[in-house]
């Protein structure tokens, strides 16, 4: 472009000038639309525009001044004509921003627009094209879809011509406008032509001038073939007309100069209402602007490179122009770019919290993310889409909200999913923890950790539901109902713990050595069940008025008091009935039994231990002693009252309430019935069966008739004592012996050390210890002695030997030869003979 020798004017920017100093060639002399547009649009400033820019075309003859025009009205650098060479300057369509370096500084007086894209359009009427007029037809076609207002720049003396005053572009576009109208008939696409009379001298005024232009195109429209429905429409339903004349530039440049600048101020933003129109329908623009919102096509600046790609493409390949199809493309196409971007400052933010979703935890700050991101990307794609085609633009935001808020639910699902799980969680550890701190009161607990869960859930809830768009109801009920399961539960678990702690405190009392059943069976009477009868009742009953009071603080309804009181009413007596049946082991009884037997036998009414004498009555003492442990027996037999009745067991323990968990069914009747422990089992009351009782007399008579026996030989054998005389005969005889014991230091020493040892044993109580070493020490000793001698026994003799192994040398041959007969010698060594199988 460079090469052109343009000399241009000031510019925008140092990219502007560096690349795009002379703007840029839209479409070139090959018919080729330009890829450079978006970023000459981003140079300049204008892709961000949205709809605040405005695009005019210049058409006109070749060599008549279009691209001058263009220049001093704009500022641009087009490329002019060489005034010692006519021929073309302009190839193609050029594109270059408006700019004013002349505006002033007042903002109360009338400026140039800002954001003016201005296209030089090659001219008509050109030797290098000759008689091909097929661009000049595609560029109006791609002026008339693309820009607000058309300059038509013509000559004062072109004025009435034809071709001069390019009535024949002029019918092209007409015919243009009609073809788009064809294609949408709901809009009406409304263009302004700007007819720029130059080198006007005054002769001929501007209404003349004026009036034979109006009337030349009204020709023109009448003869125009109209399409079906519009036969009878005018021009100026589809056109606004207004009209400007110029100086000649070389003979009045002065003026030419002045006349450029109050015209460039008409390229103004103005209000329909201050449109003023003549009786003639011409558009008064010479103290208005020329941009009416009508004439706007509503491509927003971002959109418009690729709509205006599409546009070209369209009239190269000779397809009917239809502009709304072009503008939902277009927007179409737009939205889904801007979707894209939309998206990207979407995953900015919720991207990591996707990731941690694994995890299952409630993320922090999910909610405000969640809403931020979606605000973040919708609010973007309003601005930069909400420009184009209505219909698509509503569509692909729907889309692209539902596209996101599908993601989001993900999130949102799995936010609820452990906010709900942590609420249980957290429910179910306060509940727990504050039933261990003393004067709990369960009912007030559950009630304000219930409050405080749900409010932290609907807190997270709410925070994640994008104010109302996604619906927590159902999860917040679910949490409901699962906290009243679980309080319930909790509160079951801390009553069944509850049962179990009253059950170990009376299991605890019912075996104190102080007062418990152990103690009381130490003294075997009529009254010993009676006492622990009262025992029994006395201690479930304290138990029961402690668990009613903490059953309270439970928040426990009646019927699980009286659910748990039968409960532990039935433990209690099983374990009553556990105690009884170790109590009453066979062992045991027959310890007691005989305790209560030793005290009348073996002691005496002050509690000394007897020494039976000849001749005192011991058969009688014996006799006595066992009868009356024989009548302690009966009263073991049955747990009964003192009036000799079973205990109101029954009446104590009460009916089953309704819906306690019972046994049902005919096995587990059957072993309810079997079970002795259960107070419902007719056999409850009986602690010694008749067999039992059989085998217990007889263990004790057993052990009694033993006690007998031993004090009958302890009284024999003080009877049968050594005489006296027995000891002095053992002095005289041994006199000697014993002196020769005392005179010998050594037997003297071993004497002393035989009875020193004998006394250490005989006070450690050794002997025992001492016989039991001695004889294992004695018969290992036998048993290594019988070893020896076995072994040497079996040790073969040295002569025997060396015959053995010559014998066993030679046993190979004399199986392969002639066998050796042996000879039988006598123990002298004399010749018996052969032996018979030799």
């Amino acid at each position: 472009m460079a090469a052109n020798g343009v000399n241009g004017s000031a510019t925008n920017g140092d990219d502007y000038e560096g690349e795009f100093g002379h703007g840029i060639q839209v479409i070139d002399e090959n018919k080729e639309f330009t890829s450079t547009m978006p970023e000459y649009l981003t140079s300049t400033n204008v892709l961000q525009a949205g709809f605040s820019y405005h695009l005019i075309s210049v058409f006109g003859s070749q060599s008549t001044g279009k691209s001058t025009l263009l220049n001093h009205l704009f500022n641009t650098a087009f490329p002019v004509m060489s005034e010692s060479r006519r021929q073309q300057t302009t190839k193609g369509i050029w594109m270059s921003l408006a700019t004013d370096p002349n505006a002033s500084p007042n903002p109360d007086e009338p400026h140039l627009g800002k954001n003016i894209l201005v296209m030089d359009v090659e001219g008509t009427d050109g030797r290098e094209r000759g008689e091909d007029q097929d661009f000049e037809r595609k560029s109006a076609l791609f002026a008339i879809a693309t820009s607000e207002v058309l300059i038509v720049n013509i000559w004062e003396h072109q004025v009435g011509l034809y071709q001069g005053a390019n009535m024949g572009l002029l019918k092209t576009v007409f015919e243009v406008n009609l073809q788009l109208f064809q294609k949408d008939k709901s809009t009406v696409h409304r263009s302004l032509l700007f007819f720029v009379i130059r080198d006007h001298i005054g002769h001929t005024p501007l209404e003349n001038l004026k009036n034979t232009l109006l009337a030349d195109l009204n020709n023109i429209w009448h003869g125009l073939s109209k399409p079906p429905g519009l036969e009878t429409s005018t021009i100026s339903d589809f056109f606004d007309f207004t009209f400007a004349t110029l100086p000649h530039k070389l003979l009045q440049p002065d003026q030419f100069k002045l006349e450029t600048q109050k015209l460039k101020l008409r390229f103004r933003e103005e209000s329909p209402t201050n449109a003023n129109y003549s009786a003639d329908g011409v558009l008064d623009t010479s103290k208005t602007g020329v941009f009416l919102p009508a004439y706007h096509r509503r491509i927003p600046a971002d959109g418009l490179p690729h709509y205006a790609g599409n546009i070209w493409r369209m009239i190269t390949e000779n397809k009917d122009l239809d502009l709304p199809t072009q503008q939902e493309l277009l927007a179409q196409y737009r939205c889904d770019e801007i979707s894209v971007v939309c998206v990207e400052l979407f995953d900015e933010v919720i991207t990591p919290f996707e990731a941690a979703l694994s995890q299952k935890i409630v993320q922090p700050d999910l909610g405000p993310a969640m809403k931020t991101a979606l605000d973040t990307a919708l609010t973007k794609f309003k601005e930069e889409a909400g420009r184009y085609h209505k219909v698509v633009y509503k569509r692909k935001l729907e889309d692209l909200e539902k596209k996101l808020q599908a993601r989001l639910k993900v999130l949102y699902v799995a936010q609820l999913t452990a906010a709900h799980k942590n609420a249980i969680a957290v429910f179910a550890d306060t509940i727990q923890k504050g039933i261990k701190r003393s004067g709990a009161d369960f009912a007030s607990l559950v009630t304000e950790t219930r409050a405080t869960v749900l409010a932290d859930f609907t807190t997270e809830a709410e925070s994640c539901s994008l104010e109302g768009a996604f619906s927590y109801t159902d999860e917040l009920h679910a949490v409901e109902k699962e906290l009243d399961e679980g309080a319930t539960r909790l509160r079951g678990e801390e009553m069944t713990r509850l049962l179990a702690r009253m059950e170990k405190s009376l299991r605890t009392k019912f075996t104190s050595e102080d007062d418990g059943v152990a103690y009381m069976f130490k003294t075997i009477s009529p009254s010993l069940y009676p006492r622990i009868w009262n025992l029994f009742t006395t201690g479930v009953t304290d138990q029961i008025s402690l668990f009613t009071q903490r059953s309270t603080a439970l928040n426990a309804t009646s019927e699980e008091n009286e659910q748990a009181v039968y409960k532990l009413k039935k433990r209690a007596w099983k374990v009553l009935r556990m105690i009884l049946d170790e109590e009453t082991k066979e062992q045991s009884l027959i310890t007691r039994l005989m305790g209560y037997f030793d005290k009348d036998f073996r002691y005496d009414d002050q509690g000394v231990p007897r020494v039976w004498k000849a001749g005192e009555d011991i058969e009688g003492t014996f006799a006595k002693s066992k009868e009356t442990v024989m009548k302690l027996i009966p009263n073991l037999a049955t747990f009964q009252l003192e009036d000799s009745t079973k205990p109101p067991l029954a009446t104590f323990i009460g009916d089953a309430p309704e819906g306690v968990e019972e046994e049902v069914g005919v096995a587990a009747e059957e072993d309810e019935e079997e079970d002795v422990a259960s107070p419902t089992s007719t056999k409850t009351f009986t602690i010694l069966t008749p067999g039992r009782i059989t085998s217990l007399t007889e263990s004790f008579n057993r052990q009694a008739d033993q006690a007998f026996v031993d004090a009958k030989r302890g009284t024999i054998s003080s009877v049968s004592q050594i005489p006296v005389w027995f000891y002095g005969l053992l002095v005289i005889l041994g006199w000697n012996e014993f002196w020769a014991v005392i005179r010998n230091p050594l037997y003297f020493i071993m004497l002393l050390l035989a009875a020193v040892g004998a006394y250490v044993a005989h006070t450690l109580n050794l002997w025992g210890p001492i016989l039991t070493v001695g004889g294992a020490t004695g018969r290992q000793a036998l048993e290594v002695g019988k070893e020896k001698l076995r072994e040497f026994l079996e040790m073969p003799q040295p002569g025997h030997q060396g015959a053995h192994a010559f014998s066993s040398g030679n046993s190979t041959s004399s199986t392969q030869g002639e066998s050796i007969r042996m000879r039988n010698l006598t123990s002298e060594g004399k010749n018996k003979g052969f032996d018979d199988d030799d």
